[in-house]
């Protein structure tokens, strides 16, 4: 019910915004989150006086449950001890022993019951017969009878007191049965039974306006105080619940259908919401003490429905109400901005006069700034080529020196007349101009990306190359040199001449930064780290400053004076090294000192790179 007020508000308010705010979107969108909002606090006020009013019912209910709860205990210990007392009769005793004395112990039963106000009282012997009943005068008499079949003569003779609810079998009438074993000289000699009738207590609890249940441990209602659920089960009976309670005769020929109560939603332990006759109810359930039964009690959700509706509605008409009213303001809002706009229309005029002059001067700062730009690509451009050509001037430097000292050598060779160490200096000088031609070659790497030419490269071999460039330079220097380098050849993919020009680099930088050190010693390490050539650098100097490592290897960065460094040489190493698909680092060493460690793909490892790169 609820839900379908929500459902008709919100078809009404959907409706009422797309007939006026249909050429609007901006203001239908906010509109329509704002009626959202609020449809919102409607349903949060409906949900929570639900909960509200849910739980004051069940409050009540737990109230009334445990008051018919006591009623119930009540009826029954009025007729509890009976069953006793006749087991400790000794006229009942002596008729279960030996069989003697009847009459008298009928006379006994029957006056007692009258007194008592129970429906029957009577003793079975311990083979289940009936000996002696209060109705032994009647024709529906239980005397001469057989009850062994009863499960409270089962508890008996299990030395248990025994309650059973069912239909008897000889009169046709309910009844609840409570049994207590009786033993003579301790052996069991029979069962003394007392029957008594409910039918009042649910007569009480009809008169009372109040629906009241009780159900036995397979979940068929024996106690209501509607006769059309009574023998009507809560849940379908299994085949060996029927079969039990067949075996015991509890209710004779009952057909034990389903009752028409159907579990809506459960809210927690013995509670639930159901719904019979088209009515939803409340139903609050808990077991008896000492019984293997149920009471339940229904409350009808008449009242939390109602209270339930009228918030919906009285929030639901709010929401109506406050979108009339929007729209009644909004209205004379429009008006209003008509008149604004009229009256603005002659101010747009005057401001578009004002526009064009604006217009047309930012044309003309447009027009010179454009011409700015033009000279700022041409000083760009002038500014790339001096860095391009700086960077050549400081690379050809080390081979230019060097082929400086061979030239050197060569003569004096010459005017010893050692004709084979001349032809090595002339090939050293050769290898030098070849270097040289590399680097000059660099000059494409900084206008596009080229193809660079790959062949198998012998990592020792380009260090003997670089060691023998810069010899003169670790000797001048005083710089001791220690290696460490595998037998077997380390081989990459790349082009020797630049990896030579990366390693000069970096041992004329190693030279460098030992220029002020006392002890100046120079570690070459070559190592195969997984699918890796690492060379490392480590020099005695003074290290490197935390703050200058993320700057190392950018163009024109340098920590040397003026006119002793440009600041090009790692960074041509680095973009080489890039280029070839390596990685270059520098960090401090842990004593003193900095490290370079180079890692480049070895030559398997790069084919199948290019080959995924395909």
């Amino acid at each position: 019910m609820i839900l379908r007020h929500f459902i008709v508000a919100a078809i009404l308010v959907g409706f009422v915004e797309m007939a006026y705010f249909k050429k609007q979107t901006v203001h239908y969108w906010i509109f329509a989150v704002v009626i959202s909002l609020f449809m919102g606090l409607v349903w949060q006020a409906t949900r929570l006086t639900h909960e509200l009013a849910l739980e004051s019912l069940i409050t009540t209910g737990g109230e009334r449950l445990t008051l018919y709860a006591g009623t119930l205990r009540g009826a029954l210990s009025r007729y509890a001890y009976l069953p006793y007392v006749l087991a400790q009769n000794e006229a009942v005793r002596e008729l279960l022993d030996r069989g003697v004395s009847a009459e008298r112990v009928n006379r006994y039963l029957e006056e007692l019951n009258r007194e008592a106000g129970s429906d029957a009282l009577y003793v079975m012997a311990a083979s289940g017969t009936t000996l002696a009943s209060s109705n032994w005068r009647e024709s529906f008499s239980f005397v001469g009878n057989n009850y062994g079949f009863r499960p409270y003569f089962f508890d008996a003779q299990q030395n248990r007191q025994g309650r059973f609810f069912a239909i008897g079998v000889t009169t046709g009438l309910p009844g609840l049965f409570m049994s207590h074993p009786v033993y003579r000289q301790e052996r069991f000699v029979g069962a003394a039974v007392v029957k008594v009738d409910l039918d009042p207590l649910q007569d009480d609890w009809s008169r009372g306006g109040e629906t009241v249940l009780v159900s036995d441990n397979n979940g068929v209602l024996f106690l209501a105080s509607r006769d059309e659920w009574k023998y009507r089960t809560l849940a379908p009976l299994s085949e060996v619940q029927r079969a039990s309670i067949h075996a015991g005769r509890q209710y004779v020929n009952q057909p034990l259908q389903l009752s028409p109560l159907q579990t809506i939603k459960i809210l927690g332990e013995g509670r639930r919401i159901v719904r019979a006759e088209g009515i939803s109810y409340l139903m609050l359930s808990r077991p008896l003490a000492g019984m293997d039964w149920e009471l339940h009690h229904l409350t009808p959700m008449t009242l939390v429905e109602e209270r339930t509706q009228a918030v919906a509605i009285i929030g639901i008409a709010s929401v109506l109400l406050a979108l009339v009213l929007v729209m009644y303001v909004r209205e004379r809002r429009q008006k209003q901005l008509s008149r604004r706009k009229a009256r603005d229309a002659e101010a747009m005029r005057e401001l578009n006069l004002r526009l064009q002059e604006e217009i047309d001067e930012r044309d003309r700062a447009e027009k010179a700034l454009l011409d700015a730009q033009t000279e700022l690509v041409q000083s760009s451009k002038l500014a790339a080529l001096g860095q391009m050509a700086t960077g050549i001037v400081h690379e050809l430097n080390q081979p230019i020196s060097a082929m400086r000292t061979y030239a050197a050598s060569g003569r004096l060779l010459l005017e010893r007349e050692e004709p084979d160490k001349v032809r090595e200096s002339f090939a050293s000088v050769e290898r030098l101009t070849d270097h040289m031609a590399s680097i000059t070659a660099q000059l494409k790497t900084f206008a596009y990306k080229a193809p660079k030419l790959r062949k198998p490269v012998v990592v020792q071999e380009c260090l003997d190359g670089a060691l023998a460039m810069t010899d003169p330079l670790l000797s001048e220097a005083e710089v001791s040199l220690r290696k460490q380098i595998p037998e077997e050849p380390v081989v990459i993919s790349g082009d020797r001449g630049r990896i030579e020009q990366v390693l000069v680099n970096l041992i004329r930088n190693a030279v460098d930064a030992m220029r002020g050190a006392s002890k100046r010693i120079l570690r070459i390490q070559v190592l195969v780290q997984e699918q890796e050539a690492e060379i490392v650098f480590e020099d005695s100097g003074s290290g490197i400053e935390e703050k200058n490592l993320a700057e190392l290897f950018n163009p024109f960065f340098t920590t040397k004076e003026v006119g002793k460094g440009l600041g090009l040489g790692l960074s041509i190493s680095y973009r080489i090294v890039t280029d070839l698909g390596g990685t270059i680092h520098a960090a401090n060493n842990h004593d003193r000192g900095a490290s370079f460690v180079v890692r480049l793909p070895l030559l398997n490892q790069t084919k199948k790179t290019d080959k995924v790169k395909e």
